[in-house]
């Protein structure tokens, strides 16, 4: 496993690949908004996460799931599914949770509020644009290889 894993307990197994440029967080302060407890990343085995993505204090990536590259993940971050007519939200009492399978893409949402409209203005957002399927699995079939 490449990348950077901080504030994470020591896992005795990760079945999830990790290319380098990746950030993993574990909470190293408390999550404003979230009772001020810590939160934890949490990568679920059979995980594919792309390079160049962040995945930060108070995400889950439930097993099976596709992160790909530059995707941003964080405890307070949206994710729109495409799929299900969804977003998911972390709630006061729950972290932000990708669904086991979600294949999950850097996307866009338009800003509405104050002069973003006027300026064309949009903001970097995770979407889940499918779930895994046959043909997914063969696109990450060498990436097992690689491993």
């Amino acid at each position: 496993m490449a990348g950077r894993v901080e504030g994470l307990p020591r896992q005795e197994r990760l079945d999830a690949f990790l290319p380098g440029g990746d950030r993993l967080d574990g909470a190293r302060q408390p999550a404003l908004g979230l009772d001020h407890k810590k939160q934890l990343v949490e990568v679920v085995d059979d995980a594919l996460v792309g390079g160049n993505t962040g995945i930060y204090e108070g995400a889950i990536v439930k097993a099976r799931a596709v992160i790909a590259a530059g995707t941003v993940l964080t405890g307070s971050t949206p994710v729109y599914d495409l799929v299900r007519g969804d977003v998911i939200r972390p709630t006061a009492d729950r972290p932000l949770v990708v669904p086991e399978g979600a294949v999950v893409v850097p996307g866009a949402r338009a800003v509405s509020a104050g002069r973003g409209p006027e300026w064309g203005l949009s903001l970097a957002t995770p979407v889940i644009v499918k779930y895994r399927d046959s043909r997914t699995d063969t696109r990450t079939e060498l990436e097992a290889w690689i491993r």
